[in-house]
């Protein structure tokens, strides 16, 4: 039996569509191994969103033929998409696929066309929660972002095809579905006037499971009245929103190409949160932009105190290639990078703090993830504002919907008992 492995690297349509390439070698009698030696066909599904994606995904095609020089070696993803010259002279790579041909990437690879594939997935490998891609592409063009020129312009996936998909994976026991995109808010271009998200949401909220819908990352300009008068409204979607500020400075902020300013990312934050009282709002932020001085550091520490982030994913500036930031002079030291990463997560600990006490004594619901709490050895969870808890009981948990109320909070964990 010919054998396979994928590895994925980056954001969550790249996971789904790497589930995508596992079902249709497996539907094709193909046998999945752990890694790169044993397997006949190795798939790095690569990531280009920072210059260490690209560095990692050319370790991992090193390591690759490192290990298993006899393999076929597959890249596809990103990396791939723009940069194929580069792919192509590491040593081993067979194979080299564009991100609008994974679908079809079997056939591709064994030149076997009569091969079985399908657009759909049923399961997510070791996933407590399923992400559905509903969206791709990309035209907001920040000047710092190569996403636009490797995903291309925006598409919408049809609605029904997204029905059919959330079906067939609540029959596998899912009872959390994630809708993905590149640029998730831009779903409902090309499928008719109108039509945005919460038709999405519409749509599949009412199938006869126990479950609930996540949103994935949403860009602020897409949050509408309509979105948050549904999310308020609904029994099944999570409240949270991860909404990505990346600065605070507003001199930064038009470099970056960012289609608002501070004042109307917060007053934004303060809507939301009336709309929804105990709404989780999570973000993105980038330190070491080209031109960040401290005065400008200073205000976007100074936003993220005035928004409240429970969580914050903090990341250094990477130059790309292509992009119009890669042109700007750019001399911030490793050193002050480091120290502006700090102090966010610095903040991000007190303003964390601060929203979990909230919750202290209440009822929640919460999804049981597949990881273990290494230093306490307990059970994980997210509770539907995206609080991260710990919890007694078996592994039959694991994957499912458990209630109960959160027991404990300190500065590092939050405890939850059913």
């Amino acid at each position: 039996m010919k054998t396979f492995s994928i590895k994925t690297l980056g954001c969550k349509v790249n996971q789904y569509e790497s589930q995508l390439i596992r079902e249709n070698f497996l539907r094709n009698g193909f046998k999945e191994t752990n890694g790169p030696n044993s397997a006949d066909i190795y798939i790095v599904n690569t990531c280009t969103v920072t210059g260490r994606a690209d560095r990692e995904s050319r370790h991992l095609v090193r390591d690759a033929y490192r290990k298993n020089p006899g393999a076929k070696i597959v890249v596809t993803g990103c990396f791939a998409e723009k940069d194929s010259d580069v792919i192509s002279k590491l040593e081993g790579v067979t194979d080299i696929i564009k991100n609008s041909d994974k679908i079809r990437l079997i056939s591709l690879v064994t030149g076997c066309a009569a091969l079985s594939t399908s657009n759909f997935i049923t399961d997510f490998k070791d996933h407590s929660k399923a992400f559905v891609k509903i969206q791709d592409g990309c035209s907001n063009f920040c000047s710092f972002c190569k996403v636009p020129l490797v995903r291309g312009e925006p598409q919408s996936r049809a609605l029904e095809e997204i029905k059919s998909e959330v079906k067939s994976l609540l029959d596998s026991g899912f009872q959390e579905i994630v809708l993905s995109g590149v640029c998730l808010g831009e779903w409902g271009r090309g499928i008719g006037k109108g039509f945005d998200l919460v038709n999405v949401l519409e749509e599949i909220e009412n199938f006869d499971a126990q479950f609930r819908i996540r949103l994935s990352s949403i860009e602020l300009k897409y949050i509408t009245e309509r979105l948050l008068n549904k999310m308020a409204s609904s029994g099944k979607v999570c409240r949270h929103l991860h909404i990505p500020l990346q600065s605070g400075d507003d001199r930064i902020l038009k470099a970056m190409n960012r289609p608002y300013t501070r004042k109307e990312y917060v007053d934004s934050v303060r809507k939301i949160k009336s709309f929804i009282p105990e709404v989780g709002v999570t973000t993105d932020i980038m330190v070491g932009f080209p031109g960040e001085e401290e005065e400008h550091f200073a205000n976007t520490l100074d936003t993220i105190m005035q928004c409240g982030f429970h969580r914050i994913h903090v990341f250094p500036y990477s130059k790309r290639k292509g992009t119009k930031a890669d042109s700007l002079p750019y001399n911030i030291s490793y050193y002050i990078l480091k120290d502006r990463e700090s102090k966010i997560k610095e903040a991000e600990r007190e303003l964390s703090y601060e929203y979990r006490k909230k919750f202290l004594g209440k009822q929640a619901m919460v999804l049981v993830e597949e990881k273990i709490e290494k230093s306490t050895q307990l059970l994980t969870g997210y509770t539907d504002t995206y609080i991260k808890v710990l919890l007694k009981g078996p592994d039959s948990l694991k994957g499912k919907l458990a209630s109960g109320k959160i027991s404990r909070i300190d500065h590092n964990y939050t405890f939850f008992e059913i």
